[in-house]
């Protein structure tokens, strides 16, 4: 008896997160073939925040080590990402399968924003009002198979009332 499992993802071109049951012997080739809908295209694989596409044997290792493993699939191996804030601009290569959150750590750490007024503030995609939730791959926002993003690092509105 096989066991089947299932691996969410989020992928290039789509901020949904998406799920596919497979057996813990599924290969590295046949998951990519799945989420390209059956067609062979040069795909990286990434578990989620991890900074190395995955090869054969780790990603053996993550199916067999985590119950509910979260990966993301991308054409490119890195981003460049760029974060503005105060008429300051920080950029870095990032892989595609970095969450919102751990960009916002990073960006937090080189603005030296405070721990305490970090939770003040959100990124926000250049140009647009959309603020992505902290658990958003990089690799999602990426237009028409581009390999860069860019955010504003903007004040969290609060209400009172």
């Amino acid at each position: 008896m096989q066991i089947i499992m299932p691996i969410f993802y989020q992928k290039e071109g789509s901020r949904q997160v998406h799920t596919l049951e497979a057996t813990g012997h599924i290969a590295l080739v046949e998951i990519v073939r799945l989420v390209a809908g059956g067609v062979d295209v040069d795909i990286k694989v990434f578990e989620e925040d991890g900074d190395m596409a995955l090869t054969e044997e780790v990603l053996v290792e993550v199916l067999r080590s985590k119950p509910h493993p979260k990966l993301h699939f991308h054409r490119h191996h890195e981003l460049k990402v760029t974060v503005h804030f105060n008429g300051r601009e920080i950029s870095r290569t990032a892989p595609p399968s970095m969450t919102i959150h751990r960009l916002k750590q990073w960006a937090d750490d080189k603005f030296d924003i405070d721990a305490a007024h970090a939770p003040e503030h959100v990124l926000q995609l250049s140009g647009t009002t959309e603020r992505p939730a902290g658990s958003v791959h990089l690799g999602t926002l990426t237009q028409k198979h581009e390999c860069r993003v860019s955010f504003d690092l903007v004040p969290n509105e609060r209400f009172q009332g």
